[in-house]
């Protein structure tokens, strides 16, 4: 489909002024058959002849004649062309509802500059035809109007478009002159566009793997709220990055009505930490995703509707944006990138001292500006989340969902268009079996990870997950005796899955001795015909020991594209098998992963490794923690790290390797481009070692992860570090922790942070640490940019040090973790952290456990937390807080809108505390976590937590433990527990709410539809306590866990859990440890074992059972078929009951 140009004025020397269209397939030429001379001169008076040439501008000339009768076969053309221009008038309620716009080619500045010369070309003739033909001052002022009228409008390339066309105004040029100039700049806004629709339609067809998409991969940023651009200031203004749903035709069902065009996705937006950065890195990327958003496009099967075409926008549930509004974002958001194409920036940020915007740009200028846009892939999608403020437990998938094309292609789409994709009832299913089993469904992912215990289980599983075609992503344990027949079964269920990704853990898996006979290639087929299924892409397998043989077996060419790599975590390794083993490893090519830890290789086995490592080409971890590994060894593995290219982490925790063996080591650092982690905790390292290790980071430029904890590094080797830290540009996480830097070390480390540009995270604890250090690091954390974790816990920091840290938070733009449990701050210490609060915008994590703040320092927080928009969890546990602090802190939760969890544990708040804090509850709608535990809250307390509970939608859990709640506040609780719609944890223990309490509790669990977990350790409840809850188990159909320990639970009461066993179809985990329910009650529990099939962890120690219980557990376990774990220490079963379970587990394929 062709796209119109504007008209073309065209002047003929000394014959005629001639307007046409034309396309861009074809420019109409001089020579044209469409150049009829039709214009004639109007004034009698004039004595030149009918050919002379006109002079437009000349006062009282006018344009007689026009034409605009172009030949049939162009007009055909031109009526196609401008078809494909239309877009649909139907309002349109948001984004994903949009008529698409057909056109290919056009943005809307086209349209507008194509639609003014045309109405210019409609005047021209009305007037002809009336017989008062326009003079050449009316179509210029005409002209004029048309373009200043809309440089008003525009900005941008439009803009310069229509100041160019002003100045020729201004200098009187003549009608062909501007029309020349309008052609000239049209094609050069048609060839941009050309470019940006080329890159954009690079980036919408990419086909990317599950490994290399994180995160959804397209988003576009905008200003919290729509305001004037200011260049000076623009920097300081609040940004949130949105994502975009990828639907189109792979979501498309035959039954679906929902519209499958691509638009923002319904979610608040994730607010940027450092605007002036991420526009920087993803500037060329955002200008594309921002025209796409605001002109749209159609490209291979993408569609995306203008953004003037539609009514409102929702970027949230249930919040709609006016178009002008989102309009104005986007306009904001575009001027922001053309600060960043400056070619100068002075040192203060926003200042500009010269800039070429994008407005201004040639088209070489934009080519290369656009040169190196490609879709975003796995690292930089994953840095994309380092410039974000986001909480702990957050993810970062704008409410989008992964999903796979038929062809196994990912794409990221809202929850509308993924439920459109897969039929719900097999949803629910996977998610029933999943739930079962006590695994975890990723569902925004489309990842499972699930331990499967038995046939059965695995059965069921398989069934759901070959209809439910959303698991991209299987993390499997088959963790009971499986043989291959079991694979067998796996492999059928995988080949009607949409399974990409296969994580397999096999380590209990047996060889059946029939396969024993077979060909070592044969024994293991199975394995190797899982990379054969047409949709995994990636296998990786975890073996157990007895498959070292298979390592020397060279897998067959795979028939299409798909990784398979093996782990082997052998345990306890004898001398012959690894020597096997290092022999395997020169020719292997499946193995990624060799898991030696324990095992006393000492340094004859790491001599035999660092052979291997040098010819193997696969193996990228490698763990040799307690291995007895000394300098030898050491040495010897420095050998292979100069010439392997493949290793990426290697654990060398816990061995007695000196400086003799880690000054070679180092030196194969400098060399080695592929190692990124190492683990030398708990050697012998010392400054000399230290001293060596920093020399290599000056020049190695892979390492990222470096753990050096408890290795007597002192002042001397923090000073080396120090140095490597001002050069080295790849490591982000170091671990200092337990050494004896002291403060000569940590001065002079300090300064290394201070152009550190890549540390994100530092572990320093217990490095008795002081005010004058805390100075030192504050020093530094004002001019670092990239720290976003500090663990500074368990050090001697008091109030100056505090307040020092404080005065670095205020500044400081990119740490959100703080972690200062276990010093000395105080009162004053949290008021200055508080003060600091008040104005940090990062901070999202604050530990401060054990410091002694008492309720002073809980008052001086609770006024930041009024304002503090961040923070989103405080630990206050065991700080002397009573119920003046509680109350403080209650009227922050009235107004805080960010805090999820907020633990109080081991603090005296009391009855006044808890009745505080219920009031905020009642409206606080953010807070989902609280611990009060060891509070000396009475029934009073609880009853205030009930009301509050009654109103509150958000908690989810709430720890009591180890208060005095007794039966009263028991059944205050119970009351809430029947109305409330989100709790799931409750944890109750040691509360002496006796028989009664657990008669209330019973109660509520009977019509409660939420609690899943319920912890009622050392309440005295009795028989009569476990036969009132045995009732409820009857008809509660979501709790999980139960925890019953120390009781005083006898037979009875055994047999009345017994009972409720035999129906309830969710309980998954039983403690009845420290009861005495003896052998009558372990008989009445082996009874319903026999049947229940839904009891995976049951514990029994401390239960006076004998033989006769032993038996009847014995009797259970020859057709239970779920039950994983089962406790029987400390109890008297005697030898014989030891020697028939021992023998029933052998045969049980479950138990543990």
């Amino acid at each position: 489909m062709s796209v119109i140009t504007p008209l073309c004025i065209k002047h003929y020397p000394d014959v005629v002024l001639d307007v046409v269209l034309a396309s861009v397939a074809k420019h109409v030429l001089d020579d044209s058959p469409m150049a009829t001379p039709r214009l004639t001169h109007t004034d009698s008076r004039a004595e030149n002849p009918p050919n002379a040439p006109i002079n437009p501008c000349h006062p009282g000339a006018t344009i007689n004649e026009l034409n605009v009768s172009p030949s049939a076969s162009l007009t055909a053309r031109l009526d196609e062309s401008v078809s494909g221009l239309t877009i649909a008038t139907k309002p349109l309620t948001d984004l994903s509802s949009a008529e698409p716009c057909q056109t290919t080619m056009t943005r809307a500045s086209t349209t507008y500059i194509q639609s003014q010369l045309s109405s210019i070309t409609t005047a021209v003739e009305l007037a002809r035809q009336s017989g008062k033909p326009l003079t050449s001052e009316a179509l210029l002022s005409m002209i004029a109007s048309k373009f200043t009228l809309a440089l008003t409008a525009k900005s941008s390339f439009e803009g310069t478009v229509m100041h160019k066309l002003d100045g020729l105004y201004d200098q009187g040029a003549m009608t062909q002159q501007i029309a020349q100039e309008v052609l000239k700049l049209q094609k050069q806004m048609k060839d941009r566009l050309i470019l940006i629709q080329s890159k954009t339609e690079a980036i919408l067809t990419q086909q990317l793997e599950l490994t290399e998409y994180p995160i959804p991969r397209l988003f576009i940023v905008l200003p919290e709220e729509p305001a004037k651009y200011d260049p000076g200031n623009w920097f300081r203004t609040k940004f949130r990055l949105h994502f975009i749903c990828e639907c189109g035709k792979h979501t498309e069902a035959n039954n679906s009505k929902e519209p499958h065009h691509l638009h923002l996705a319904k979610h608040g937006g994730y607010l940027i930490r450092e605007p002036t950065e991420l526009f920087k890195k993803y500037g060329p990327f955002l200008l594309l995703m921002l025209e796409l958003i605001k002109f749209g496009t159609s490209i291979a099967g993408h569609v995306v509707p203008t953004l003037a075409s539609l009514k409102v926008v929702e970027l949230a549930d249930s919040v709609q944006q006016s178009i002008e509004s989102v309009t104005a974002k986007i306009d904001y958001s575009l001027e922001c990138i053309d600060n960043q194409l400056s070619k100068v920036q002075a040192s203060s940020p926003g200042d500009f001292i010269s800039t070429e915007p994008r407005a201004a740009m040639t088209q070489q200028d934009l080519t290369d500006f656009l040169s190196d846009v490609e879709g975003l892939e796995g690292v930089e999608l994953r840095q994309l989340g380092s410039f974000l403020k986001t909480s702990e437990d957050e993810n970062l998938l704008g409410n989008l969902y992964r999903m796979a094309t038929s062809d196994g292609h990912v794409k990221w789409v809202c929850h509308d268009h993924y439920r459109a994709s897969y039929q719900e009832k097999y949803t629910q299913k996977l998610r029933d079996v999943v739930k079962l089993a006590e695994g975890e469904l990723y569902e925004q992912l489309g990842r499972v990870e699930i331990v499967l215990t038995s046939k059965f289980a695995a059965a069921e599983f398989y069934n759901a997950l070959s209809k439910a075609k959303g698991v991209l992503e299987l993390i499997m344990d088959l963790s009971w005796d499986c043989t291959r027949s079991d694979l067998d079964e796996l492999e059928d269920a995988l080949k009607t899955s949409r399974v990409s990704v296969l994580r397999l853990d096999l380590r209990r898996f047996r060889i059946s001795l029939g396969n024993r006979l077979l060909s070592t290639s044969a024994q293991y087929e199975a394995l190797f015909r899982l990379r054969e299924l047409p949709t995994v892409k990636i296998t990786h397998i975890i073996l157990p020991k007895e498959f070292i043989k298979f390592l020397s077996v060279q897998p067959k060419t795979s028939s299409h594209l798909c990784k398979l790599s093996f782990e082997l975590s052998p345990g306890s390794i004898g001398g012959k098998e690894f020597e096997r083993l290092a022999e395997a490893l020169k020719t292997n090519s499946t193995l990624t992963t060799l898991d030696l830890q324990h095992n006393s290789i000492g340094d004859n086995g790491a001599q035999a490794l660092s052979e291997a490592l040098k010819v193997n080409s696969t193996l990228t971890t490698l763990d040799l923690q307690h291995n007895s590994i000394e300098d030898n060894g050491a040495q010897a593995l420095s050998e292979a790290l100069k010439t392997n290219s493949t290793l990426t982490t290697l654990d060398l925790r816990s061995n007695s390797i000196w400086f003799k063996g880690f000054l070679p080591f180092s030196e194969g650092l400098k060399t080695n481009s592929t190692l990124t982690t190492l683990d030398l905790r708990d050697n012998l390292i010392g400054d000399n070692v230290a001293q060596a290790l920093s020399e290599a980071l000056k020049t190695n430029s892979t390492l990222t992860t470096l753990d050096l904890q408890h290795n007597s590094i002192g002042p001397d080797g923090a000073q080396a570090l120090s140095e490597a830290l001002k050069i080295n540009s790849t490591l982000t996480t170091l671990n200092l922790r337990s050494n004896s830097i002291w403060f000569k070390g940590f001065l002079t480390f300090s300064e290394g942070l201070k152009t550190n540009s890549t540390l994100t995270t530092l572990d320093l604890r217990g490095n008795l640490i002081g005010d004058n250090v805390a100075r030192a690091l504050s020093e530094a954390l004002k001019t670092n940019s990239t720290l976003t974790t500090l663990d500074l816990q368990h050090n001697s920091i008091g109030p100056d040090g505090a307040q020092a840290l404080s005065e670095a938070l205020k500044t400081n733009s990119t740490l959100a973790t703080l972690d200062l449990q276990h010093n000395s701050i105080g009162p004053d210490g949290a008021q200055a952290l508080s003060k600091a609060l008040k104005t940090n915008s990062t901070l999202t994590t604050l530990n401060l456990y054990y410091n002694g703040i008492g309720d002073y320092g809980a008052r001086a927080l609770s006024e930041a937390l009024k304002t503090n928009s961040t923070l989103t969890t405080l630990a206050l546990w065991r700080n002397s807080i009573g119920p003046d602090g509680a109350q403080a802190l209650s009227e922050a939760l009235k107004t805080n809108s960010t805090l999820t969890t907020l633990n109080l544990m081991r603090n005296p708040i009391k009855d006044n505390g808890a009745q505080a804090l219920s009031e905020a509850l009642k409206t606080n709608s953010t807070l989902t976590t609280l611990d009060l535990s060891n509070n000396s809250i009475a029934p009073d307390g609880a009853q205030a937590l009930s009301e509050a509970l009654k109103t509150n939608s958000t908690l989810t859990v709430l720890n009591l433990s180890n208060n005095s709640l007794g039966p009263d506040g028991a059944q205050a609780l119970s009351k809430a527990l029947k109305t409330n719609p989100t709790l799931t944890t409750l944890d109750l223990s040691n509360n002496s709410i006796g028989p009664d309490g657990a008669q209330v509790l019973s109660e509520a669990l009977e019509t409660n539809s939420t609690l899943t977990t319920l912890n009622l350790y050392y309440n005295g409840i009795g028989d009569d306590g476990a036969r009132a809850l045995s009732e409820a188990l009857k008809t509660n159909s979501t709790l999980t866990t139960l925890d019953l320990w120390r009781n005083s639970i006898g037979p009875d009461g055994a047999q009345a859990l017994s009972e409720a066993l035999k129906t309830n179809s969710t309980l998954t985990t039983l403690n009845l440890m420290r009861n005495s329910i003896k052998d009558n009650g372990t008989q009445a529990l082996s009874e319903a074992l026999k049947t229940n099939s839904i009891l995976t962890i049951l514990y029994l120690s401390n239960n006076s059972i004998g033989p006769a219980g032993a038996q009847a557990l014995v009797e259970t376990l020859k057709t239970n078929s779920t039950l994983t774990t089962l406790d029987l220490q400390h109890n008297s079963i005697g030898p014989d009951g030891t020697r028939l379970l021992s023998e029933a587990i052998k045969r049980n394929s479950v138990v543990r």
